[in-house]
């Protein structure tokens, strides 16, 4: 995973919630819909409560599978 903390569009990397919060989901929601479209994270950062990292998304990543659904028939 990379450790840089911009995406491939020069925007900066966003948490699960900030990513979520954007889509109108709760973090599990969008985890679950990031998992059915294949988007993993782009890299972590150190969870500053102890446990598990904390992940960071790619919002251009994001875009491109919103825009994909967008395309797509209902």
């Amino acid at each position: 995973m990379s450790t840089a903390r911009t995406g491939r569009d020069g925007r900066p990397l966003v948490t699960t919630p900030q990513a979520a919060y954007s889509l109108a989901m709760t973090p599990k929601q969008f985890r679950d819909w990031a998992r059915r479209r294949h988007i993993t994270p782009a890299g972590f950062q150190p969870n500053p409560i102890r446990g598990q990292a904390l992940a960071l998304w790619d919002l251009a990543d994001i875009t491109a599978a919103v825009q994909e659904a967008a395309k797509q028939p209902a």
